[in-house]
């Protein structure tokens, strides 16, 4: 079965609405005065004309307008805020998922491999895109992308060769730059391995239960997927956490879902098992993704979405890794010296338009899921010290997130305080979304206030969360 979707025509605006009506009116009064005292054969005086010339027509528009203003229904509701997923069940998502803990973050990115510098980086104005050395167009020239010098790594490269093969995986068709995604994977996965084992086994007990939660790019197949979800479970087994206590969780690619949102639903999924009663239940995230090579230029110039001098709305090729590792508030709490930031749930709306169909970009929708994230956590936007957004170089996309931060968060400086990841990491599917987080982690640690994380990235969807430094109060105590 086939639909067809018919698209409505533009409204015409208030003031054109208005002075159409005005006119309308007036015509008509006037017309039929004329008509009247033609057919009365009679000449008006003064008064005549004042009445009905200017006094009827006036009076009839007041009417209209007061009688539009209280009789008509008022919508119940803002347009926006109606585009908020309810979460399932009826529930609003932030009402019902409680705060995690992010203990740790990773990554591997053009211009860092950590937080610190990357955040450094991007302060600095150093944090973008350069022609490439190596992929050019079509003519010849040189194009703009955001590579890593870090996703090269031939020792290591054999080494997940060899495992592969061992385990009866031998590489199932990686390409290059599939190769360089997975380097990048393995030494987020392996930081924070490390800091899993110093921190969340005990040193008279087991250790927890890990969920480990591969982002991989959409267009890998299943046997790649389940062969890099089998060797970041040994990459994280190798410091000591048991691998028959790491559950891998399968993120399969599905139709009409972003990784953002896939990871949003995972996330929020894990801070309800951990309420649920298995507050000891650990999770690493990790996304990886690579389109460094020359096969991704050639097949971005072909369908015309590669970013070029005259086209400055395509994609720059990127690639990077990024990791968090995450527990709940309660568990956090428990660990001596654990420097860890709360993250509040995060919420989801839908567009009514693709971004890249609009004519402008309007902040409506994403300062009322600003306002709602900061609602949930029982916090105001003034108290917001920073934003970290996955926004790239795309005008509309930019131009939101500047709207956003002067209308809702006026008390942000532009260029120090609004940090967007994917100007600095290019296009590379989840990776620039799991950066953000590791990014306001970062800033909410480093300034004792909290950070906004934005996703605008989709055209069609944005994402918010509130991620803020460990309160105070220490959490009550309780039996395993």
């Amino acid at each position: 079965m086939t639909s067809t979707t018919i698209t409505p025509g533009r409204p015409l605006p208030g003031w054109l609405k208005t002075g159409l009506l005005a006119a309308l009116v007036f015509a008509l009064c006037w017309g039929g005065a004329i008509a009247w005292w033609q057919s009365a054969n009679s000449e008006p005086g003064a008064g005549d004309l004042l009445l009905m010339l200017l006094a009827l027509p006036c009076g009839l528009l007041l009417v209209f307008k007061l009688g539009k203003k209280f009789v008509l229904p008022r919508p119940a509701a803002p347009a926006a805020a109606a585009a908020i997923r309810p979460a399932p069940g009826g529930a609003s998502p932030a009402a019902s998922t409680p705060p995690l803990a992010i203990l740790a973050a990773a990554l591997r990115s053009p211009h860092g491999a950590s937080a610190e510098e990357l955040a450094a980086a991007i302060a600095e104005g150093k944090a973008r895109a350069d022609l490439d050395p190596e992929l050019v167009d079509d003519d010849g020239f040189p194009i703009t992308s955001a590579r890593s010098m870090d996703a090269v790594d031939e020792a290591l490269q054999e080494e997940v060769s060899d495992w592969l093969e061992l385990n009866g995986m031998a590489a199932p068709g990686f390409s290059d730059a599939q190769w360089r995604a997975l380097i990048l994977g393995t030494l987020v996965a392996r930081d924070l391995a490390a800091h899993a084992v110093s921190e969340l086994i005990p040193a008279d007990g087991a250790a927890p239960r890990m969920q480990l939660i591969p982002v991989l790019p959409t267009g890998w197949t299943d046997e790649q997927r389940h062969a890099v979800g089998m060797w970041f479970r040994h990459a994280v087994a190798q410091f000591g956490w048991p691998a028959a206590n790491i559950v891998p969780v399968d993120l399969p690619a599905a139709p009409g879902r972003t990784p953002g949102s896939a990871i949003l639903g995972l996330v929020n999924q894990f801070a309800l098992d951990s309420r649920a009663g298995d507050w000891r239940l650990a999770a690493l995230v990790i996304a990886c993704d690579s389109h460094i090579g020359q096969e991704t230029v050639d097949q971005w110039a072909a369908n015309a979405s590669l970013f070029t001098p005259t086209r400055p709305q395509g994609l720059i090729p990127g690639e990077g890794a990024a990791g968090l590792l995450l527990t709940s508030l309660h568990g956090a709490r428990l660990i001596d010296g654990a420097v860890f930031a709360q993250l509040h749930p995060m919420l989801e709306a839908r567009r009514d338009a693709s971004l890249d169909e609009v004519r402008r970009a309007d902040t409506k929708l994403i300062a009322e899921l600003s306002e709602r994230v900061a609602r949930a956590a029982g916090l105001e936007l003034s108290e917001v010290a920073a934003i970290a957004a996955d926004t790239d170089h795309r005008a509309k996309r930019g131009l939101e997130l500047m709207g956003l931060a002067s209308s809702a968060l006026p008390q942000l400086d532009g260029t120090l305080d609004v940090a967007r990841v994917g100007v600095a990491l290019g296009a590379c599917g989840a990776v620039p979304f799991v950066t953000v987080l590791a990014l306001a982690r970062h800033h909410a640690l480093d300034s004792n206030a909290p950070a906004l994380f934005i996703s605008n990235e989709d055209p069609l969807a944005c994402c918010a969360a509130l991620v803020c430094p460990p309160t105070v109060a220490p959490a009550p105590a309780r039996t395993a």
